[in-house]
C-alpha cells in the first residue's frame, strides 16, 4: 500500500513540473519578442533636454496716470494698456532619469528655466481745432488789425514700458510604472511623488509724458492804436508718470505626478509613435516679496496762438514718489498638465507637445497694497532624450 501511495505522489509531482514548464513556455510565447528584448536592452539612464516657448499670465494692479481718462477719451494710447504686456518666454529644460534593471521604480531630477523681456512703446498725436476766434495781427510800420481765425494745435502722448520676467522650476520625483500588466504592454503609466521648487522674478518700469488734450480761449485787452486787441490762448494739460515694480517668489513643497505613454503603432527597435499625456499637482510653501513706487506730475501750460513761447503755467501738481515694500509667507496650490506625441527607439526619443502650469496666488502684483495674482505658463515644447546603459 505504501509503495502505491509513493508512486502516485511521484506521478503528481511530475504532472506539476510538466504544468509549470508548459505555463512558463506559454508566458514566453505570449510576450512579444520586442518586449522580451526590451527587458534585457532597456537603458537604465535617460538624459533629456529641450526648448520651450511659453506665454506668461498674471495681471498687475494698474496705475492710473493723471489725465488718463481724458487721454483714452481722445483716442490716444494710455500707459496702463501697455504696462503689463509680456512677450513669449523662451527657455530650456532638462531631465535625468535612473531606472534599475528589472525594476518598475525610477528616480528623476528635472528642471526648466524661462525668460521673457519686452519693451512696449506707444506714441500718439491728435489735432484739435477750436471755434473761430478774433485775433489781432501786426503789420509793417506798427499797424494793427483784427481778424477772425480758426485755431488748431496738436495734443500728444509718449508712453514706454519695459518688463523682464524669469522663472525656474525644479522637480525631484520617485516614480513607479504601474501600467505594465494593468493597461497592457503598449501602455506605461508612471505615478510619481517627490518635491517641487519654484523661483519667480519680475521687474517692470513704465513711464509716460505728454499733453493729451487742448483747450482754446479768446481774450481781449485795451490797445493804443486800436481800441481793442484780441489774442487766442492755448492751454495744454501736460503730465508725466513713472512707475517701478519688482516682485519675486521662492517656494518649495510636496508634489505628485502621473505620466502616461500609449503606443499607437510600431515598436522600439524599428521606431514607435506614442501618445503622451500627464498631470501634476503640488502644494508649495514660500515667501513672496514686492517693492513698488510711483510718482506723477500734472500742470497746465498756456501758450498764445501763433507764438512758440510759453506764457505761463498754472495748476502745477507734483505727486512725490510713494515707495512700498512688502513680504509675506504664502501657500500656493499648483496644477499642471501636458499632452503630445513622441517617437521612440530603444535608446532615443523625440517628443513635442503643449504644456500648462498654473501657480495660484503666487505673486504679489499689487501697487500700494498687497494683491495675490495667479502666475501661469503655457505653450509648446520639444525635447530629445538619449538612453544609456542596459
Amino acid at each position: 500500500m505504501s509503495e502505491l501511495i509513493h508512486k502516485n505522489a511521484e506521478r503528481a509531482q511530475s504532472r506539476f513540473q510538466l504544468l509549470g514548464t508548459v505555463s512558463a513556455l506559454a508566458l514566453l510565447v505570449g510576450l512579444p519578442a520586442g518586449a522580451q528584448a526590451a527587458e534585457t536592452g532597456r537603458p537604465t539612464v535617460w538624459i533629456e533636454g529641450g526648448y520651450q516657448f511659453e506665454s506668461v499670465t498674471g495681471s498687475e494692479t494698474p496705475f492710473l496716470a493723471p489725465r488718463e481718462a481724458v487721454t483714452r477719451a481722445n483716442g490716444l494710447p494710455v500707459l496702463s494698456d501697455i504696462a503689463s504686456d509680456l512677450s513669449l518666454s523662451r527657455g530650456a529644460e532638462g531631465r535625468i532619469t535612473f531606472q534599475p534593471k528589472g525594476s518598475d521604480w525610477s528616480v528623476s531630477l528635472s528642471g526648466r528655466f524661462g525668460r521673457a523681456h519686452s519693451v512696449r512703446k506707444a506714441y500718439g498725436e491728435k489735432e484739435f481745432v477750436g471755434p473761430p476766434m478774433k485775433r489781432t495781427l501786426e503789420t509793417t510800420g506798427f499797424g494793427f488789425y483784427n481778424v477772425t481765425q480758426t485755431p488748431s494745435a496738436a495734443a500728444y502722448v509718449d508712453q514706454r514700458a519695459e518688463t523682464t520676467e524669469t522663472h525656474a522650476i525644479l522637480d525631484f520625483q520617485v516614480g513607479r510604472d504601474v501600467g505594465v500588466g494593468v493597461l497592457g504592454r503598449s501602455t506605461e503609466v508612471v505615478v510619481g511623488f517627490g518635491a517641487r521648487y519654484a523661483q519667480f522674478s519680475r521687474r517692470s518700469t513704465a513711464s509716460g509724458h505728454g499733453a493729451p488734450d487742448i483747450e482754446f480761449e479768446s481774450s481781449k485787452f485795451a490797445g493804443l492804436l486800436i481800441p481793442t486787441k484780441y489774442r487766442i490762448n492755448i492751454f495744454n494739460h501736460a503730465s508725466a508718470t513713472l512707475v517701478e515694480r519688482q516682485t519675486n517668489l521662492n517656494a518649495i513643497g510636496p508634489a505628485l505626478s502621473m505620466n502616461n505613454s500609449t503606443r499607437l503603432f510600431g515598436d522600439e527597435e524599428g521606431g514607435a509613435l506614442n501618445l503622451d499625456w500627464g498631470a501634476n499637482a503640488s502644494l508649495l510653501f514660500g515667501r513672496q516679496r514686492a517693492e513698488t513706487s510711483h510718482q506723477a506730475t500734472a500742470k497746465v501750460i498756456r501758450n498764445i496762438y501763433g507764438s512758440p513761447a510759453v506764457f505761463g503755467m498754472t495748476g502745477n501738481i507734483a505727486a512725490p514718489s510713494v515707495p512700498h515694500t512688502r513680504s509675506r509667507t504664502v501657500t500656493i496650490p499648483n496644477l499642471g498638465g501636458f499632452a503630445g506625441l513622441s517617437y521612440r527607439f530603444t535608446n532615443a526619443k523625440l517628443s513635442a507637445g503643449y504644456r500648462a502650469d498654473f501657480f495660484f496666488g503666487a505673486m504679489d502684483r499689487g501697487l500700494d497694497s498687497h494683491k495675490s495674482s495667479t502666475t501661469g505658463f503655457h505653450g509648446p515644447f520639444a525635447t530629445i532624450a538619449i538612453g544609456l546603459g542596459g
